[in-house]
């Protein structure tokens, strides 16, 4: 079997490229279970999937902490079992893990000692710890104990500790779960507006946060037990619920009964000052003649717009799809 089995369109942007990744525990636990994707240069790539779905087994692979059964992979042209220590130099991995760090020290004692491990020294070492605190808005914190931080704080330094090397590629764990909402979106914030634009990181990001993953991810694979089920972006995943779709209309009030005249049965009907606001699921190629009937039978209308279907939604019927 080549390399490429199991990855279809693999192009000369994509800088990961995994393919048939299996890792089984024993004889009865699949963690991975024959996993391809690729992730181009400078996106951030999601794998979504729920709780116990693989995503963390996949990235310990990813990070070289573990090695898969079978099945192959690559990170910028390094093979993923027999260049491990090449990959190691050229990602950095983020999670939630606080017993990593030493909680009697400070921000910048940790990363110190950290930097010691990249082989950072002196001035420079120096100037790269500085600039990542400020780069992750710890430099008021930064001579405070790892343990007076707050969990956001805590993520933010685990961040920094990840950028030392100056990595390539990012591999987060999910990086926000035990964020309350305001740390979580300043880390996202961070990870989009900097990360990626700034510094054009190329991000790795595992999450079972629906919004999360739309918010920051231009291109997602869903994760269910072990196995890819559906990948691609966020327009592709919802035209995986229905071939028809959802629309909102407003035009100018008139009576209800218009609609029962037409044959038209509207999901909703709302009433605002002076329009009437309705709902219809159809065909894209139906919206035309719609409009058109209205505009024949002396309707206004304002406007007609296709109604955004939330991520949550798509993943929900994916997953129900597959059993």
């Amino acid at each position: 079997m080549g390399f490429h089995d199991g990855v279809a369109d693999v192009k000369m942007e994509d800088i990961v490229i995994v393919g048939n990744l299996h890792k089984t525990y024993g004889k009865d636990i699949v963690a991975v279970d024959g996993i391809s994707f690729t992730v181009k240069k400078g996106e951030i790539f999601g794998l979504l999937g729920p709780n116990g779905a693989g995503k963390t087994t996949l990235i310990k692979i990813l990070a070289t902490l573990i090695i898969p059964n079978s099945g192959a992979g690559k990170i910028f042209g390094y093979d993923l079992i027999q260049q491990s220590q090449h990959i190691r130099r050229i990602i950095g991995l983020v999670n939630m893990s606080e017993r990593s760090f030493y909680w009697r020290l400070t921000g910048r004692q940790n990363l110190n000692f950290f930097a010691a491990l990249h082989s950072l020294t002196g001035k420079q070492k120096e100037k790269r710890i500085q600039t990542l605190l400020e780069l992750v808005d710890l430099e008021e914190k930064a001579d405070t104990q790892f343990m007076k931080y707050s969990s956001g704080q805590k993520q933010r330094l685990s961040l920094a500790r990840a950028l030392l090397s100056n990595p390539e590629i990012l591999l987060m764990d999910e990086p926000t779960q035990n964020l309350d909402p305001i740390a979580s979106s300043t880390f996202l914030k961070l990870a989009v507006d900097v990360l990626k634009k700034k510094e054009g990181k190329t991000i790795l990001w595992c999450t079972h946060n629906l919004r999360e993953a739309e918010e920051v991810c231009s291109r997602i694979a869903i994760i269910h037990r072990g196995a890819v089920i559906e990948s691609g972006d966020l327009e592709y995943m919802c035209s995986l619920i229905n071939t028809e779709s959802f629309y909102e209309f407003t035009i100018d009030h008139c009576p209800e009964t218009i609609f029962q005249e037409m044959g038209i049965t509207p999901l909703r009907i709302f009433r605002n000052n002076g329009s009437l606001d309705f709902e219809l699921q159809l065909r894209s190629n139906n919206v035309p003649s719609i409009v058109r009937k209205l505009v024949e039978n002396g309707v206004n209308v304002r406007s007609c717009k296709a109604k955004i279907i939330e991520l949550d939604e798509v993943f929900e019927k994916i997953i129900n799809r597959v059993h």
